[in-house]
């Protein structure tokens, strides 16, 4: 079977939306342009800090080991 792409915009609020969540990861998908992948980066490294953040928090807290 051929494997064949879909070629699609995306906010970047959704983007981020679907990235923090875990939905999508940065290697499920290419960015076509350097602005793109500026952007892409930029959002997936906020989201490592808030991820890492909330770890923190929670460890804090006692909720995480």
């Amino acid at each position: 079977m051929k494997n064949n792409l879909i070629h699609i915009a995306i906010s970047p609020n959704i983007l981020a939306s679907l990235i923090e969540s875990g939905s999508i990861h940065v290697m499920d998908f290419k960015c076509l342009n350097a602005d793109s992948k500026k952007t892409v980066w930029k959002l997936f490294l906020s989201a490592v800090k808030l991820t890492k953040k909330n770890k923190s928090r929670y460890q804090e807290n006692g909720y995480v080991g």
